[in-house]
């Protein structure tokens, strides 16, 4: 099998994303199933996380949204912890709404907490239903102390099955860095129809859920929606694999991962979102010299970065 020296493999990288940015916008979107819920979605996905600073002018929301509808995008993703954001989309999506998957989270443990950040979040986003609510990163202990009973009819879950019984929304789900534990304790309610994990070609050598819980959500049809692709750090440190070398490597991992059906990028404007559009309608699965000098890079990142989301388990 002929392999990538390192040097290749960076002038194969770093050339996709130019190559991309000339890409045919109007040519078609890529879509895949959407696990159990039935959806067919766009294969990159709206991360609205960034629609959140006080600077950010609502006219640049709404053209990113508007251009990633025109183009084929049909995935958003906000939650109540993102500041501004759902509220910026609310107004963005006016008149768009049924184009699109629209998904938001609570980091609420409780019931009544849970139940108000729906309340909350309808409102914001000026709708009358969610496509699906996401428990936001049942990894963090602090957050969710008594994970059972996050689970039980008495904490969030109870919350959204409620809420799913009236029509607010339609699909449940969750998300996660680390603790797998809970990712396959959450997955055992049976409610699960929509798991956003950290999927990247670094943190694949760190955390790794592609082996150790994607296994599990293929075999009950979870939907499987890969976050921090670039590597986007906890806080304020950024994206990893954001610089042109790695982009498209990054995506192309992602989006190579049995079962992924959307890569969903955090967007800050319509140029970031047409480099993501252009990845997206420009996919080729890697090769396999390309996958396993990938590999190697990944490994060497990963002693570098170390276990930086939280202990692997």
């Amino acid at each position: 099998m002929r392999t990538l020296s390192r040097r290749q493999f960076t002038r194969l990288a770093a050339a996709a994303p130019l190559l991309s940015r000339g890409a045919d916008l109007d040519g078609p979107m890529p879509t895949r199933l959407l696990g159990k819920t039935g959806f067919r979605a766009s294969i990159v996905g709206l991360g609205a996380g960034h629609f959140t600073g006080k600077t950010l002018e609502q006219s640049t929301v709404d053209r990113t949204v508007a251009e990633g509808i025109e183009h084929g995008l049909n995935y958003i993703d906000t939650a109540r912890g993102y500041g501004l954001s759902e509220e910026r989309l609310g107004r963005a999506l006016k008149g768009k709404r049924d184009k699109v998957f629209l998904v938001t989270k609570t980091r609420s443990a409780t019931r009544d907490a849970a139940m108000k950040d729906l309340t909350e979040s309808l409102r914001n986003l000026q709708t009358d239903y969610l496509d699906c609510v996401l428990i936001h990163n049942i990894s963090r202990e602090e957050r969710f102390p008594n994970f059972e009973e996050t689970l039980s009819e008495k904490g969030a879950l109870g919350a959204l099955l409620e809420a799913k019984k009236q029509g607010m929304i339609r699909h449940i789900g969750c998300s996660a860095h680390t603790h797998m534990a809970r990712v396959l304790r959450a997955f055992q309610t049976g409610e699960i129809a929509l798991f956003m994990p950290i999927l990247n070609f670094v943190e694949r050598h760190i955390y790794d859920f592609e082996a150790k819980v994607l296994p599990e959500a293929r075999r009950r049809n979870i939907a499987i929606v890969a976050m921090k692709v670039l590597g986007g750090a906890n806080g304020d440190a950024g994206a990893r694999l954001s610089a042109q070398e790695d982009y498209s490597a990054a995506l192309r991992f992602a989006w190579g991962v049995p079962g992924v059906a959307v890569v969903n990028l955090g967007m800050r404007s319509p140029e970031e979102l047409r480099q993501a559009l252009a990845a997206a309608k420009a996919y080729k699965a890697l090769s396999a010299a390309e996958s396993k000098a990938l590999t190697e890079r990944g490994k060497r990142l990963a002693a570098e970065w170390g276990a930086t989301r939280g202990p692997v388990s």
